[in-house]
């Protein structure tokens, strides 16, 4: 059976050799290239976060024919480049269908790895094995689709290096698709077209490799082929190039319109975070206005009905007797009056006390105004949207903008870990944080806890994300509710308009990151995950 696949023994005399068209080796990088452009195009759009599942669905199957036609366009091209002299090749209508499924069941099983918002390194590993291992089928599989008088073997050594090629360039594909969808939304572009032009030059390695694998001998029998049996490669060739680029033009439209969507969201959610905060900034103005006012409030009327007013009179009875205190200060009456001033220095001592703990209240709520409204005139002020900034210190801004900071219903503990400056969109996130500190306070609010208790925590995974986590013990989320609660209308709040957190979902992936929540139930509480990738 081995020799029928492998060329174990010296290379026959009698072998064919071929040549390939340079214009047809062009044209099957480009359509590779294009190929993977649109699956790392098409991996965004089944990781948006406002997908249904059918909608997802739909995704999955629309993008695996376009990856899966376009992989095996470029693998039928890059045959048809290839000529004997003297051969006329042709091909089985079976074998080549066939070979289109096996590289859109391929391409089917690498989208539904990248759908998950998290992939481990295990499922990373062999689903990077798998894909080559379908991808190198694909390619042997086309090879049995030609019906030509000429026998194929292939050289053990090349074969099996054309599917470790086929293997890297897998792996190499699922690395760039998730990586290209975690750098911000103005570079991204730019970062797909670089990962497809490897991704290209890896996919046509593989093909060109498994084509110098094979020998080519004459059968003993010349097989006669009818012309209903099989394609004939110049039509095939125009057929293949048209099909292939009609239905990745589909794909990319489609999917730019979807990103188009997004993006209106992301503007609107932009404007809206920074009313938002805004409103944040006036109603906790507001409060802090409201406790200037009774430390005023109390400082007055201590001083209207403060004891010490009593020294006019202690003042006209001294002057009365200013020519004999000497007698005066014998008499019962003069002795009350030494008792009088010691009661009124100790007062005053206390009265003094007091009115410097209200002047303290108010520098400090008078700082709280200055410092809250001098974030918010930041962030309007703001062109450059990457900006080098502390995470903690972004979390402690948003306590301050939503008035967590100086609840007194609520208790929040810092769990931050030590965390160089990152660089990325400070409004975007500043928005997001807000939003989801808003939210957290909302079911609080809403909860029969007494303890009402948010955590805020950062730490840094692998010297590569940095993660932030926003946890409450309120009235957490139904697991049923779990899939859907960054999707486009959905809320569980009586008066909520269900686009907050999905325009948060959709800012922390246009910055880049990711964000996900757990909570196990209703009454259980909820914790808000963000992971944002290192950039010092």
């Amino acid at each position: 059976m081995i020799f029928d696949i492998f060329q174990t023994l010296p290379i026959p005399n009698n072998h064919l050799q071929g040549s390939y068209d340079v214009r047809l080796i062009l044209l099957s990088f480009i359509v590779a290239m294009s190929a993977s452009y649109i699956a790392l195009d098409l991996t965004g759009r089944l990781r948006d976060a406002n997908n249904t599942e059918a909608s997802r669905l739909l995704w999955l199957i629309g993008g695996s024919v376009a990856m899966g036609a376009g992989i095996w366009a470029m693998h039928f091209i890059g045959m048809l480049s290839f000529t004997i002299p003297g051969v006329s090749l042709r091909y089985d209508p079976f074998w080549t269908v066939f070979s289109l499924l096996v590289a859109i069941i391929a391409s089917s099983f690498a989208l539904y790895l990248l759908q998950s918002t998290t992939i481990r390194l295990e499922h990373y590993i062999v689903g990077g094995i798998v894909l080559g291992l379908a991808i190198a089928s694909m390619h042997y599989t086309g090879m049995e689709a030609l019906l030509i008088t000429l026998n194929i073997r292939y050289l053990p050594s090349i074969f099996f290096l054309s599917i470790l090629i086929a293997i890297v360039a897998s792996e190499a594909a699922i690395w760039m698709a998730l990586k290209s969808n975690q750098v911000i939304l103005r570079i991204r572009g730019r970062i797909k077209l670089i990962s497809a032009f490897i991704m290209g030059i890896a996919i046509c390695g593989m093909h060109y490799t498994g084509m110098a694998a094979s020998i080519f001998t004459p059968l003993c029998i010349v097989t006669t082929i009818s012309k209903t049996e099989a394609f004939d490669p110049s039509y095939l060739s125009v057929i293949i190039a048209t099909v292939t680029f009609v239905i990745l033009s589909i794909a990319f439209l489609a999917s730019n319109y979807k990103e188009g969507l997004n993006q209106q969201q992301l503007e609107r959610a932009r404007q809206l975070g920074m009313a938002e905060i805004s409103a944040s900034v006036l109603h906790n103005v507001g409060n802090v206005l409201n406790s200037v006012k009774i430390s005023t409030d109390s400082i007055a009327e201590r001083v209207s009905e403060s004891k010490l007013m009593g020294l006019d009179k202690l003042s006209v009875l001294l002057n009365e007797h200013k020519h004999n205190f000497t007698d005066f200060f014998q008499e019962p009456q003069g002795v009350k009056v030494v008792s009088y001033i010691d009661m009124l220095a100790k007062y005053w001592r206390d009265e003094k006390n007091a009115i410097l703990n209200e002047i303290n209240q108010l520098n400090k709520n008078l700082e709280l105004i200055t410092e809250t409204i001098s974030t918010q005139q930041e962030l309007s002020k703001t062109t450059d949207f990457q900006q080098l900034f502390s995470v903690n210190e972004l979390l402690d801004e948003a306590l301050l903008i939503t008035g967590l900071s100086i609840s007194k219903a609520i208790r929040v503990e810092k769990h931050y870990d030590k965390i160089k400056p990152t660089k990325s969109d400070k409004v975007k996130l500043l928005q997001v944080l807000v939003n989801l500190m808003h939210n957290s306070k909302d079911a609080l609010m809403e909860s029969s806890q007494k303890n009402k208790l948010m955590i805020l925590k950062t730490l840094k995974i692998k010297n590569e994300k940095i993660r932030i986590e926003i946890s409450d013990n309120g009235i957490g989320i139904s697991p049923k509710n779990l899939n859907k609660i960054f999707r486009y209308g959905f809320t569980t709040k009586v008066l909520g308009h269900g686009f907050g957190l999905h325009t948060s979902a959709l800012s922390i992936n246009a910055i880049g990151g990711e964000i996900s929540v757990k909570s196990e139930g209703l009454r259980k509480g909820a914790t808000f995950i963000i992971d944002l990738p290192v950039r010092n």
